[in-house]
């Protein structure tokens, strides 16, 4: 009870002392006062309330306080310096690879077949002659914020802006047209007349090779895309000294306002080539295309960064006069410019053919007879069949990266026009301009190159052992050897280079892939273009 008693004389209390301060308050005649909230400045939380243009004034006051304003940027970018890409022998040019027809065709002689040939014709190889001019100053949507706050003319500044991805690309076809070659091997007894080659009379294998060559039945497509992305980010923020240079009685405000602090920037670019290859079953008429089946692929992709960093020194100038203001403002970063560049692809091999060798071949166990019918029979045997492996494709078998430091200056100039619609709510809409130099850019400074890498095949250097299906009642040849070398993996022997005639398991062969060019290939960018948005000011 005395508990409840002594809670009843605190709150009492509490509420006359309340009382009695309210009423030693100042009276605010004619003015909706209340107490715990600005009295002169409560004007400034009404954002939605007409502006106050302080028409009669004599030397209008700048407005103080906290602001913050969104721009959604429309700005273009111009492209890298053009470099010449690729090349005829980068990629296969021929639905065949030359190489892969040597190969077939010594594989065929070894196997005691000579007469049997793989033979291509038709049309001229397909040309590349591509290089990146195909680029074009493109636009990308961004967004741009800015805010800070300035009290008796000192703030400050914080910003940051995103460009977004302004992306382009580039693709060539190639397109062939191939038939798939049949060859049919058939033996036929024939009898001998006036004595034969064993037995004196017997009967003769007559080896009868037919060759079918159809119309395309099968059809090639290459493809290669260039596509190339540039995107910039930036962020700082500085210390601001404003100063109002307006005259009495003009009406109008005049301010000029200084800035300096940190800026950073990223202006990163990504070059990106991808090669694919496919088959198609050739269309008849009006008919579509069959499906598809992947043959090869390959890619080569270079990143560029540049992050420079510097102080930044800004000017601005600001014209006021009733709802509308007109700003200037240029701003200069001494930059230094951390680059990286980054390259990773494929290990192209140069002797790739660009589709699989679809010829058939029927091969036959024969059986041969040595003098009249019913005598002495051997089985001769077909000859060995030879598989051939191609590559079908890779993805980041290779890297390589490339660090500079290069001083990089940076210029920024805009120019804005904004309308007041409410007490703290403006509407803008600008043009800005800046000028990045001494930057890297990635396609300008990617090489495509040849480099010989050594490449471990097996190889006949084994000892002669017997053949098994050897017959010996047929005379010794390239098709019924007495004895046949083995093949044999390592010991591995010194690289040879190509085209030598030295028998080696060990040769250096072509692959193709990208890498830093030799010297770093410095430019520039311009950017422009139109902005709008939304400032707040409280």
């Amino acid at each position: 009870m005395a508990t409840t008693l002594g809670i009843r004389r605190l709150v009492a209390a509490f509420l006359a002392v309340a009382m009695a301060a309210v009423t030693c308050l100042p009276a605010r005649a004619g003015i909706n006062w209340m107490p715990m909230l600005p009295d002169q400045n409560f004007y400034d939380f009404q954002m939605f309330s007409p502006p106050d243009l302080q028409q009669y004034s004599v030397r209008p006051d700048a407005r103080e306080g906290m602001f913050f304003t969104y721009d959604r940027t429309y700005w273009a970018f111009t492209p890298p310096q053009s470099r010449p890409i690729l090349n005829d022998f980068f990629i296969p040019v021929q639905p065949l690879s030359p190489f892969a027809v040597a190969k077939l065709n010594n594989d065929f002689i070894q196997a005691g077949v000579p007469g049997t040939g793989v033979y291509v014709f038709g049309s001229d190889p397909l040309r590349l002659d591509l290089n990146t001019n195909w680029m074009r100053t493109d636009t990308a949507w961004g967004n741009r914020f800015e805010g800070g706050w300035i009290y008796d003319d000192y703030g400050m500044l914080v910003n940051y802006y995103d460009s977004g991805n302004q992306e382009q690309q580039f693709t060539t076809l190639n397109e062939f047209a191939v038939n798939s070659p049949t060859s049919t091997f058939t033996q036929t007894p024939v009898a001998s007349e006036g004595g034969g080659l064993i037995g004196g009379g017997g009967v003769l294998l007559v080896t009868t090779v037919t060759s079918t060559s159809g119309p395309p039945d099968h059809l090639i497509s290459q493809n290669l895309t260039q596509y190339n992305s540039t995107e910039l980010r930036s962020g700082g923020f500085a210390w601001v000294v404003r100063r109002n240079l307006s005259s009495a009685g003009s009406g109008h405000l005049n301010l000029l306002r200084f800035s300096f602090g940190p800026q950073w920037l990223q202006a990163a670019d990504r070059y990106n080539i991808q090669y694919t290859s496919n088959q198609y079953a050739f269309p008849q008429a009006a008919g579509p295309r069959g499906a598809g089946i992947p043959l090869q692929n390959g890619g080569w992709e270079t990143k560029s960064y540049n992050n420079i960093v510097g102080p930044c020194l800004g000017l601005n100038y600001k014209y006021e006069e009733n709802r509308w203001t007109l700003e200037t403002d240029l701003r200069f970063t001494a930059g230094f410019n951390w680059q990286n560049t980054l390259y990773s692809g494929t290990n192209f091999p140069a002797a790739l053919g660009a589709d699989y060798f679809r010829s058939t071949f029927t091969f036959a166990n024969t059986v041969a007879q040595t003098g009249n019918v019913g005598q002495q029979q051997a089985l001769v045997g077909a000859p060995p069949q030879f598989v051939q492996i191609y590559g079908v494709g890779q993805t980041n078998a290779s890297n390589a990266a490339e660090h500079n430091f290069v001083f990089s200056p940076l210029g920024e100039w805009r120019l804005r026009a904004r309308y007041r619609v409410s007490q703290a709510i403006s509407l803008n809409v600008g043009y800005t301009g800046m000028w990045l130099g001494g930057i890297t850019r990635a396609s300008t400074n990617t090489e495509f190159k040849t480099s010989f890498k050594p490449v471990l095949t097996a190889t006949q250097n084994g000892p002669q052992v017997p053949n098994g299906q050897y017959n010996p009642l047929l005379p010794t040849s390239p098709s019924n050897p007495l004895t046949i070398p083995t093949w044999t993996p390592p010991p591995i022997n010194a690289p040879v280079a190509p085209g030598s005639a030295v028998v080696s398991n060990n040769r250096l062969r072509a692959y193709n892939t990208i890498g830093p060019r030799s010297a770093n290939d410095l430019g520039y960018m311009f950017v422009n273009g139109v902005d709008f948005g939304i400032e707040v000011n409280y």
